[in-house]
């Protein structure tokens, strides 16, 4: 009956965020991003119920049976190494008396070299909020700074973080204002990813580049169309009145009949990786990832979370031929994992934070503490919380209903 209630306290939740307080702007990845106050009523939760905060090396060794934990235990985990982990998430940690673990891309580090404001600064200054700078990634010293506080673990989150066509299977073409495809900029000019969140990068690619199947960059051999046809096609869509080309009728179906002539008629000198290149640069990109923020932070980066679950055989084994101990399972592979004493410390299991509701595609808001709280003990084995979670969502679906807010964007309750 108790488990029943509460669950296994041996059982560690490995909990995913990315971005706080961005969930509004116009980003074209905001829904990885939730509301400040959300994200304080889930840390304040735990923070409440007894919940320890721990760093990933604790948990690899309470995994492998050499160290115990004061349990329940919680570890806390952020992916990309967004600038609001700084400006939002690290006083919030230190107000709970928290710990989390934050992934970082160093190809998305900011090159600025000063500490920037955040929320701390806020309240004790007259500073205002229009000041704040909350949108990029962070910097140097701004890890270095939180990883000394002994509150944020750096691990590793591959160097590169980007897609790579696939296939020569055509799936579009760039077009102005176009959002869709970042990663398309973020490898032409790499030296310009850190300030994609601020800045317009469009236009870094030629309106009418055409865009292959892609995959993301750790799991395929890289393909190389002809590069003939992207120079001919944007020389067309040039010439053809620039980006006022796709305000006619039938702009994709000329497009798309140029690309299949052109196609014929260049195909040759298209090609792949090969296998041996693929694992080469995928190896490079794993260990160089690792020296650079062992450099920088001066620590021993020995963990490893894959961008968007992308990982397959070969990157498994040169992950270790790199160094790493142990990395993160995808949200599909081992469902039934779990982050226990005696279990295998190679990987570990994680659950979302659980961002926004939903019941038959209709949102009915972010999750609260009470929620995430819930959410918890279910991972943790307590079958009470399975159905009271179903209950607080159709509760909440029969409000929507009963204030006629059908298309309201979300409704708290």
């Amino acid at each position: 009956m108790f488990k029943a209630l509460n669950g296994e306290k041996k059982i560690v939740p490995v909990v995913m965020f990315h971005s706080i307080g961005m969930e509004n702007s116009s980003w074209v990845f905001s829904h990885v991003s939730e509301p400040v106050k959300y994200f304080e009523q889930k840390v304040a939760s735990l923070k409440k119920f007894g919940y320890n905060f721990i760093f990933w090396n604790e948990l690899y060794l309470y995994m492998q049976g050499e160290k115990k934990l004061k349990l329940p235990a919680v570890m806390l985990t952020f992916d990309d190494g967004y600038l609001d982990n700084w400006v939002h998430v690290f006083p919030i940690l230190k107000k709970y008396g928290a710990k989390a673990t934050i992934f970082v891309n160093p190809d998305f580090v900011d090159p600025s070299d000063t500490v920037r404001p955040n929320m701390e600064d806020l309240h004790k200054s007259c500073m205002g909020t229009e000041e704040f700078q909350v949108a990029g990634f962070l910097n140097w010293p701004e890890m270095r700074f939180m990883e000394k506080s002994g509150i944020v673990d750096i691990q590793s989150h591959a160097k590169t973080h980007t897609w790579y066509f696939s296939e020569p299977e055509l799936e579009g073409f760039h077009r102005p204002g176009c959002k869709k495809y970042p990663w398309m900029a973020w490898n032409r000019k790499p030296d310009q990813k850190p300030f994609y969140l601020n800045n317009d990068q469009s236009t870094v690619m030629a309106s009418g580049t055409p865009v292959y199947k892609y995959e993301k960059d750790r799991v395929c051999r890289r393909y190389f169309p002809p590069k003939e046809i992207e120079e001919k096609i944007t020389e067309h869509v040039k010439n053809s009145g620039g980006d006022s080309f796709f305000n006619k009728t039938g702009w994709e179906v000329e497009l798309k009949s140029l690309h299949e002539n052109l196609f014929k008629k260049y195909k040759a000198s298209q090609y792949y990786e090969t296998h041996d290149q693929y694992k080469k640069r995928v190896l490079k990109e794993l260990v160089e990832s690792k020296l650079i923020l062992e450099e920088n932070l001066n620590k021993k980066i020995s963990f490893i979370c894959w961008p968007g679950g992308g990982y397959n055989n070969d990157v498994l084994h040169l992950a270790q031929k790199a160094g790493y101990i142990s990395w993160t399972l995808s949200s599909i592979d081992l469902p039934d994992f779990k982050n226990i004493s005696r279990s295998d410390p190679k990987h570990i299991k994680r659950i979302p934070s659980g961002s926004i509701q939903k019941i038959m595609g209709i949102k009915l808001g972010y999750i609260n503490g009470v929620e995430f709280l819930d959410n918890i003990r279910r991972h943790q084995g307590a079958v009470f919380y399975k159905w009271s979670g179903r209950v607080r969502k159709i509760l909440k679906f029969i409000y929507l209903f009963k204030k006629g807010g059908k298309n309201k964007k979300y409704i708290q309750i």
